[in-house]
């Protein structure tokens, strides 16, 4: 029942997240030209890319432990490794801001680089604090804060659409909702732990943590980035391939769809991963894993039919005529998405079953693969058959993905 309740916590401050989402992109759609949504893709690509590495992935070794006192000090040292990263991306961004925009054919994005480095630098220190919450099960505060986020990102998008201010409106929108997160849990962790903010770690101590959760950076950080890489490409490759309108169709379909599945699928990897590493101790994994993946498989099979079926006709009415061919690839990404929604159970094993060096390789040949498939798919000059290709490709690797993993713990077992 403790499962069910926190998943329901957090999926609840997620649903007002999403239903806040939904109803600001119809307005979102006519305050800001298609272009926009294209810009706003390609920073939020760099800076999904970026952001996986913040930590170094030690942000996922908070929750392994058995002592809380261990844990804070892997708080701290990943607290450590955002700061330093942070720094590097400053640097970064002057240093090469102009060219990364130049080689994306879009000059309108050097200016929204600066943007970057507090971007991350937010996100990084969610990314830590949020898990030493989920390893004290702090999930009613989560829930609150996410909800937060969304109104206020909304209300900084519509207004800055009001006046007009173009990609701008939705990349300082964007970049406030990292920092309402940041802020909020370090709210929430300065009244639950105050003293994990003075807590020191000599450097003895912080070598220490880092060799015994070396797989996570050597292995698992490099895999996240190759991933993360993964997941902003179609954005990439079609603002170079195309323009920034059709990436921004991307953007949009992709933001619509992504939303429900992402309601319970952030929050059931939240819970389940801390769980799985308590029954990895009692050999009751495999029979959760199992049992999670079947029941999200059922929820992604009734999810994906309508949209499927409805998807153009929902986006021209929703949105406007002019976003058609958002519909259009909704309609196929949902199919990736739906399958990549059931292997939450499988991926939370890799670290569990220390499977990173294999899921590294993995990520490495699924980015050559979904590559090749949207730049060979869209030679003709169609977009849409890039796409086709592309989550033909996902779906095979996500089965892969969902297979393997579940087959090296029942070896295990």
């Amino acid at each position: 029942m403790s499962r069910i309740r926190n998943v329901g916590l957090l999926a609840a401050g997620r649903a007002v997240s999403q239903l806040v989402s939904f109803g600001v992109a119809p307005v979102l759609s006519r305050l800001y030209h298609p272009s926009d949504f294209g810009l706003l893709g390609v920073f939020v690509g760099i800076a999904a890319i970026a952001s996986v590495v913040m930590s170094l992935r030690l942000d996922l070794a908070v929750v392994v432990p058995d002592s809380d006192e261990e844990a804070k000090d892997v708080v701290v040292v990943g607290a450590l490794a955002v700061t330093a990263m942070t720094i590097l991306t400053s640097v970064l961004v002057v240093v090469g801001g102009g060219w990364l925009a130049e080689a994306l054919g879009e000059a309108e994005l050097k200016p929204l680089l600066a943007f970057l480095p507090l971007y991350l630098g937010a996100t990084g220190v969610f990314q830590v604090l949020n898990y030493w919450s989920t390893r004290n099960s702090r999930f009613a505060p989560l829930a609150v804060i996410e909800a937060a986020r969304a109104t206020i990102v909304a209300g900084v998008q519509l207004g800055l659409g009001l006046l007009r201010l173009g990609v701008r409106g939705l990349v300082v929108g964007q970049v406030t909702s990292p920092l309402v997160l940041a802020l909020g849990l370090i709210g929430v962790t300065a009244r639950g732990d105050p003293a994990l903010f003075t807590r020191k770690v000599s450097v003895r101590r912080a070598r220490e943590v880092v060799a015994r959760f070396s797989n996570f950076i050597v292995y698992g950080a490099p895999q996240a980035l190759v991933n993360s890489i993964n997941q902003s490409l179609p954005a990439l490759v079609l603002t170079t391939t195309f323009n920034a309108g059709i990436a921004g169709y991307y953007l949009m379909a992709h933001r619509l769809i992504a939303a429900p599945i992402s309601l319970l699928g952030r929050s059931t990897r939240q819970v389940i991963y801390p769980q799985l590493s308590r029954a990895m101790t009692d050999g009751t994994a495999l029979r959760s894993a199992l049992r999670t993946t079947g029941v999200l498989a059922g929820v992604a099979a009734l999810g994906m039919a309508p949209v499927v079926v409805f998807g153009p006709a929902v986006f021209a009415w929703l949105l406007g005529p002019e976003w058609r061919m958002a519909g259009e690839f909704a309609r196929y990404l949902v199919v990736w998405l739906a399958v990549a929604f059931v292997n939450i159970p499988s991926v939370s094993l890799i670290p569990l079953l220390e499977m990173q060096r294999w899921h590294a390789a993995y990520e490495v040949v699924y980015l050559g693969a979904r590559f090749l498939a949207l730049v060979l798919g869209s030679r003709g000059g169609d977009p849409l058959n890039g796409i086709m290709w592309f989550v033909a490709v996902g779906v095979l690797f996500n089965l892969v993905l969902i297979y393997v993993p579940l087959r090296r713990l029942r070896d295990l077992n």
